[in-house]
């Protein structure tokens, strides 16, 4: 195995990524998502991180750079150095030191941080990002002629994730986990970037009603692009090559159990993301982002239910929710009331592991032990995306 190098690097995305392995390995979810050993071999496996921090910082330049013709060395690698602590923080810190191949902990990297990329493109209003992403997935739109080459560089770029993808995966793995990335994720995001742009153009005395027709469209889309998937099953794939008799990604896909937490997983996480994002979702912050409908700020009854309902949330607890939905709008009970939404989503996804069937349980354990580490993750990303990048310390 080949060894990665450190170099100098950002100390901002340092102190970043110090922070984020931290609070994970502090297991605020379950209490014991990680080895006991994590405590002793901390400075091991954070010495790695920032050294793949560096790499990846390296290999998402040299991607995203050609896109950029109109900007600075200085201005992109800013893009990069924005993207690398939360996208880092993913390997390293969910694996815990159990394996050392820094090659393909990289892998995984890169391949999220292009997801993220195209995701933050996109929701940063770039118009030729959609595009790029429909080529992608084989689709052929009809580019307009001031986009097609951006939307042709982008595209050259977000083909480092197949790239990346099949250097990580088991072969009969790798369709399933490029699917996490490409389909469920970006091409999800385009659907709900396109309903967010419908819901601007409408005069303000009707998107209440947009909202009630397209309430199931907008949390499906929610739900599956979360991308909760894409990381649980490409760090899978990796254990499967150290552990032979884990099942293929095939069965776990199969099995009833599983996708239903899969489902319920997605739900939570991006409960926490919406939480995270929701002044930069309202689009008063436009060097972040661009309006995107959030389910804290449009927080219809007509989408709160659809989305409850894809969550499984049992009907007992959706009164306490909705009320703490509408409560979020006053500023002076926002903060208790995320906090009950956090803590009700994240107590019903410790149910849903916790009442899988025994055998689903023992035959599953390594992915459900991932699950339950991307989800102290999800958690810890509540704090949002401009604290995650490390740009407001």
């Amino acid at each position: 195995m080949q060894l990665l190098r450190r170099d100098r690097y950002n100390k901002g995305v340092e102190q970043t990524l110090r922070k984020l392995l931290r609070e994970t390995w502090a297991s605020p979810v379950f209490g014991d998502s990680f080895p006991s050993v994590v405590a002793s071999q901390q400075n091991r496996v954070t010495e790695t991180a920032q050294i793949l921090a560096q790499h990846f910082s390296k290999g998402l330049y040299s991607y995203i750079r050609p896109v950029y013709t109109d900007k600075s060395e200085a201005e992109v690698r800013a893009i990069v150095s924005q993207i690398a602590p939360k996208t880092i923080s993913f390997c390293p810190a969910l694996t815990a030191g159990e394996f050392d191949d820094q090659q393909q902990l990289l892998a995984i990297s890169l391949a999220i941080g292009l997801m993220y990329w195209g995701d933050q493109t996109m929701d940063r209003g770039d118009l030729a990002m959609p595009y790029a992403i429909r080529l992608l997935v084989g689709e052929h739109p009809a580019i307009p002629n001031n986009l097609r080459l951006t939307a042709a560089r982008q595209h050259r770029a977000l083909r480092g994730i197949r790239e990346q993808v099949t250097r990580f995966s088991q072969p009969e793995d790798a369709a399933l986990v490029l699917d996490c990335f490409d389909r469920q994720v970006l091409m999800n995001e385009v659907r709900l970037d396109m309903l967010s742009r419908q819901y601007t153009d409408c005069p303000t005395d009707i998107r209440q009603d947009f909202l009630a027709t397209h309430a199931s469209r907008i949390a499906r889309y929610m739900v599956v692009d979360a991308g909760f998937p894409s990381v649980s099953s490409s760090l899978y794939t990796i254990y499967r090559q150290y552990e032979p008799d884990l099942p293929p990604l095939a069965e776990i896909y199969a099995s009833q159990e599983l996708t239903r937490l899969l489902q319920i997983c997605n739900a939570v996480v991006r409960v926490a993301d919406e939480l995270g994002d929701w002044q930069m979702d309202s689009g008063t912050h436009p060097e972040w982002g661009s309006f995107c409908i959030n389910l804290f700020n449009q927080a219809h009854p007509a989408l709160l239910a659809a989305f409850f309902t894809l969550a499984d949330i049992p009907l007992s607890l959706q009164p306490t929710l909705r009320q703490a939905f509408t409560a979020f709008q006053d500023d002076k009970t926002r903060e208790a009331a995320g906090e009950t939404v956090m803590h009700i989503f994240f107590d019903h996804v410790k149910t849903a592991i916790q009442t899988l069937p025994l055998d689903a349980q023992r035959r599953y354990t390594r992915y459900i032990t991932l699950c339950k580490r991307v989800l102290e993750i999800g958690y810890v990303n509540r704090v949002g995306d401009i604290t995650l990048s490390g740009i407001s310390e």
